[in-house]
């Protein structure tokens, strides 16, 4: 299997531990892998200590954190943690995630954890912009459409970060 690394998309990473998004049981061992992940990424909001030392000390930082503003060895230990307490139903697909390489310890996990913290992220889902009114959600899309060059999702790695 070859890793692919965290910013690409659902299929091509379904594809990369050969199953197809379109396949109804491929689909239930993806829900499981992601429901594993999403266990961690809500511990991780549980308090501040997994932030970055600047992010921590700023009096307004609240959950959800960013993926951006956890300390990358917290992110390294949340990887480890998401393999190892994987299920009997996902442990296959996360131990042929195991890898030294860019996107180790483990591109599986890395790959569904990163994920999360993205789709949670109010930036990039206007779904989740729950309690706006429709005219303030209406003005705030437009006005970002208008002083955003770049359409599409907000990743804090290409878009830069706050």
């Amino acid at each position: 299997m070859v890793a692919v690394g965290p910013r690409v998309s659902k299929e091509e990473f379904m594809h990369a531990l050969n199953l197809s998004a379109q396949n109804a049981q491929d689909e239930q061992f993806y829900r499981a892998m992601r429901d594993e992940a999403i266990m961690v990424y809500n511990r991780m909001n549980q308090d501040t200590s997994h932030l970055l030392d600047s992010v921590r000390a700023d009096p307004n930082t609240r959950p959800p954190f960013f993926w951006h503003h956890i300390r990358p060895e917290q992110q390294r230990l949340a990887i480890m943690e998401i393999w190892l307490n994987a299920s009997p139903l996902t442990r296959r697909f996360f131990d042929c995630g195991g890898t030294n390489g860019e996107y180790g310890p483990n591109w599986v996990a890395g790959w569904l954890l990163y994920s999360v913290f993205r789709s949670r992220d109010v930036r990039n889902n206007r779904n989740r912009r729950k309690g706006e009114s429709g005219a303030v959600a209406d003005g705030k899309k437009q006005a970002e459409e208008t002083t955003s060059p770049k359409k599409g999702y907000y990743d804090p790695v290409r878009n830069g970060t706050l």
